[in-house]
């Protein structure tokens, strides 16, 4: 039995709990922003600072190996650290009451996800604002995590225009907008969307980023079913040669795709998994802006 609040017994309403705010920036580099505030929301000027982590200047476990990585489904992943990736949204079905998908805060009031968790015919996938909840600010799977966590109602959704489900989910993206903004903390804050100079100079081979989310724990299961983590689960993942990447598998890989992960010979293994879908990818961003987090989307397996 999960310890979930039920929907209908909350403390308060779900989008009603009152938070303190997290205001300001500790770094003194003012970041350049791109998008309109009115329409985009909050957050995008101190995107990707977690207030755990980078506004107190400490790194988190596994920081070091990204790092390294750029100078020379989470199967086998590692618990990640509480507020390590305060961006990470957990999507969540009204009814039945479960995990549905994972997702990416960018600002205080829109999610970006897979559009494959939303609408997916093969599947019998056709998910509107009235079946879904986010829940934000989450670490341990099975629990109510107040007063971190919030619970939220959504006001839309969209999904890209061109999103090909016949064929080979190009173009797998949508974005979910919070019936209310929301107030960052140390436990909730936005990853920063990156420009395309930026993604050309994080995207090279080998460089790692990091993928997040309570996915199953294996590829094949026994029949006791699919074993899911209890503790958001992270593991750090090499970019793979476009070329490749190509190579290795039948479906058409478009200019709007990438791989990540390890090649068969490598020591380590690990990748994301079912219920990992629509997640974060996130790689660290140093040259100019110390510490950025930009977060180059992941659609999932």
């Amino acid at each position: 039995m999960f310890d979930y609040c039920q929907l209908k017994y909350c403390d308060s309403p779900v989008d009603e709990e009152k938070v303190s705010v997290i205001g300001g920036r500790t770094d003194t580099v003012q970041h350049q922003t791109f998008f309109d505030e009115k329409s985009f929301g909050k957050g995008e000027a101190v995107c990707g600072q977690r207030p755990l982590f980078e506004q107190k200047k400490v790194q988190d476990k596994g920081e070091d190996e990204l790092m390294l990585s750029m100078q020379g489904r989470i199967v086998k992943g590692e618990d990640a650290e509480r507020g390590s990736a305060p961006w990470q949204v957990m999507i969540y079905k009204r009814q039945p009451q479960e995990l549905l998908c994972g997702a990416s805060l960018i600002s205080d009031t829109w999610i970006l996800t897979a559009a494959h968790c939303i609408f997916y015919p093969p599947w019998d996938k056709n998910f509107t604002v009235d079946d879904l909840l986010v829940r934000i600010g989450k670490h341990n799977r099975l629990k109510y995590e107040k007063p971190d966590e919030r619970i939220l109602q959504l006001q839309r959704i969209i999904v890209h225009p061109k999103y090909n489900w016949k064929e080979n989910l190009d173009r797998d993206i949508a974005l979910m907008q919070l019936k209310r903004p929301l107030l960052f903390t140390n436990y909730i804050h936005p990853v920063c969307l990156p420009t395309k100079d930026i993604v050309q100079s994080l995207f090279l081979e080998e460089h790692k980023g990091r993928v997040t989310g309570w996915g199953v724990l294996q590829e094949n299961w026994s029949t006791g079913g699919p074993k899911q983590p209890q503790i958001l689960q992270q593991i750090n993942l090499p970019i793979v040669q476009q070329e490749r990447c190509k190579s290795s598998t039948k479906v058409k890989v478009t200019d709007n795709m990438f791989c990540a992960g390890y090649k068969p010979e490598d020591n380590k293994r690990g990748d994301a998994c079912e219920g990992d879908s629509g997640g974060p990818f996130t790689m660290k961003w140093q040259p100019i802006h110390k510490g950025r987090r930009p977060l180059i989307h992941a659609s999932g397996p």
